[in-house]
């Protein structure tokens, strides 16, 4: 077993212990499903299998599961919302144990195929709370780095102007800008934050034309969280001389004097945890959150774009995350 598959095994013996749950994932273009595998798992992607780090790390978790359960996968990629309910009722139909929607917008489509097929295993990767039967969700907390991000950007900024630029707009989303700013006004409440969603996670050129704006009007702190769409923000702010926060990978190479750090989230070890309990029988029509304290969210480096002192000052918040001392619940 490689180191990677190590540190994934040692999370979910970790999450096994504390009775805690995982999160969701996606898929890409249809691949065969061998009749050979007693345990078999597909996934749903709203995007293109590399189209961003989301649907990387889903499909990663994907290829995870394959390797550690020996499941037989097949994924589908860059779906229409109009086929969501077809693609879930084609997997149902052909025998797949665990079906797996990548997102929010899948939820309204596996609530209605999962009342259909109600002796097979479905997950969705939001904070929706479940079904009480066979329709469970996988989901971080991610208000607690959201708010970490918020105290970071707050003890960096020189404008006192930070801003936010998402993909869409959902309840997981609007749980992230919350935390987001009270990290802000915890840390220094006369800063200003500024909000702007791209409508979807593709529009490269709106996610340009939306940041531009932010940088003319001050900002000097970008939390770019928009998918494909915001892949091209992080050197467009290092060309203006500012920074930016990254989402789900280490998004220092896409721009090394911008990217202060990003959240680094274990996907795959989130969504080989699903699979596991879909595998033993034990998935529950209920909503699995998980964070720091499990290992399934951490950040990444600062790259020396932070101090010694400010790095120290970080820690200390969040160790208070961590024990509770910080309260960051809805």
């Amino acid at each position: 077993m490689n180191t990677k598959a190590m540190l994934h095994v040692c999370l979910l013996l970790s999450l096994i212990l504390s009775g805690c749950g995982g999160v969701s994932a996606p898929a890409s273009a249809t691949t065969p499903a061998s009749t050979k595998a007693s345990f078999r798992v597909a996934i749903l992607l709203p995007r293109l299998v590399d189209a961003d780090s989301w649907t990387r790390e889903g499909y990663a978790g994907l290829l995870l599961i394959e390797q550690e359960l020996g499941a037989d996968i097949a994924y589908t990629e860059n779906i229409p919302e109009a086929d969501f309910e077809k693609v879930f009722r084609q997997y149902a139909s052909t025998g797949y144990d665990f079906i797996i929607g990548h997102g929010t917008q899948f939820v309204p489509a596996a609530e209605k195929v999962a009342a259909e097929f109600p002796q097979i295993a479905f997950a969705v990767m939001s904070k929706y709370g479940g079904n009480n039967a066979n329709l469970g969700a996988l989901s971080l907390r991610e208000g607690e780095m959201s708010y970490l991000f918020g105290v970071i950007a707050a003890m960096k900024t020189s404008t006192k102007h930070v801003a936010f630029l998402g993909g869409t707009e959902n309840v997981n989303s609007r749980e992230i800008t919350s935390l987001f700013e009270r990290g802000v006004r915890a840390t220094d409440p006369t800063i200003q934050v500024t909000i702007n969603w791209v409508g979807n996670f593709t529009d490269t050129l709106k996610a340009q034309q939306l940041a531009q704006a932010q940088i003319d009007a001050g900002a000097d702190i970008i939390f770019v969280l928009a998918g494909m769409a915001g892949t091209k923000v992080h050197a467009q702010a290092e060309k203006a001389g500012i920074f930016t926060l990254g989402w789900i990978e280490d998004l220092h190479a896409l721009a090394p004097n911008a990217v202060l750090t990003s959240n680094l989230q274990d996907v795959p070890g989130m969504l080989l945890f699903g699979a596991r309990l879909a595998k033993q029988g034990r998935w529950e029509g209920k909503q699995y959150r998980l964070g720091m304290a499990e290992g399934a969210q951490r950040l990444a480096p600062f790259y020396g774009l932070m101090s010694p002192d400010e790095e120290r000052k970080i820690e200390a918040i969040k160790n208070d995350l961590l024990t509770g001392t910080i309260d960051t619940t809805q």
